[in-house]
């Protein structure tokens, strides 16, 4: 009994959009926010960041709700709640570090595109996810200017690593979009499984290329033959059976197949 209240509360919070109801979201929010905590120049303005950018994230997931849904009153404490503690965070480390305030530019624009298709009830799109993941990604350099706060434009603000480790996260998180979506929404769809076959078969060549330059190492092609055979098979064995994936068989081995990609990154 008091397992099933504790379930009905929680999916009365992420309801009511106290908590973001796409666990996947939770990789894509963080990882690179994590990334750039470890390869870059440690400064106790990590925690400021952290708090900002945790605030930030559950005020993106509700303010997608209250702009898709026009407004609804049951969005508006979250809502309020995770904009004054966001904004205090990134008023403060403004303030500490104003050198922070040239990431605007590359922000704003994709915060604006996603708050638009949000708007005409399309933030489920290829195109609308490929942004909010850009805008995650871009948390690995700007780890590398919190502490020195440097314009990310001048040279040796963000390191190599630092770029190399955005492009390759963004790319993995990127292609698991067109992958989930050959699975559930477009299941039946010829086009998007081909798509999504190419774009996998060409990030994996561009990977493979990569490591002959020493950029990425040849576990990490490893794994992306592995990434892009499962994008290739799984919806495939998926037809033949008849059968749609169940959500668990889906996410869980995303699970680990993210920790592989993490474990075989440029560290």
């Amino acid at each position: 009994m008091g397992i099933m209240k504790k379930r009905r509360r929680k999916s009365k919070a992420m309801v009511n959009g106290w908590v973001p109801d796409q666990h996947g979201s939770w990789a894509m929010g963080f990882f690179p926010l994590f990334i750039g905590m470890i390869i870059n120049d440690k400064t106790p303005l990590f925690i400021l960041l952290f708090v900002a950018w945790t605030a930030g994230f559950f005020l993106f997931s509700v303010a997608e709700k209250w702009l898709k849904y026009r407004f609804k009153p049951r969005y508006r404490q979250p809502l309020i709640t995770y904009a004054t503690i966001s904004g205090i965070a990134v008023l403060i480390l403004i303030a500490l570090q104003p050198g922070l305030l040239w990431w605007a530019p590359l922000f704003l624009p994709l915060v604006a595109i996603s708050a638009h298709r949000a708007w005409k009830h399309r933030e489920r799109e290829l195109a609308s996810r490929t942004v909010a993941i850009l805008a995650s990604s871009l948390m690995v350099p700007v780890t590398a200017t919190l502490a020195s706060g440097q314009p990310w434009f001048e040279a040796g603000a963000v390191s190599q690593q630092s770029w190399i480790m955005m492009a390759l996260i963004a790319i993995y998180f990127i292609s698991t979009v067109p992958y989930v979506k050959t699975l559930i929404r477009e299941r039946n769809s010829r086009p998007w499984l081909i798509g999504s076959s190419v774009f996998h078969l060409f990030v994996l060549l561009g990977i493979a290329i990569a490591a002959t330059y020493g950029l990425v190492n040849w576990w990490h092609v490893a794994v992306w033959v592995v990434i892009a055979g499962r994008a290739i098979a799984m919806p495939l064995i998926a037809k033949r059976r008849g059968t749609p994936w169940k959500p668990k068989a889906i996410g869980w081995p995303e699970v680990l197949l993210s920790f592989f990609v993490l474990a075989t990154l440029p560290w």
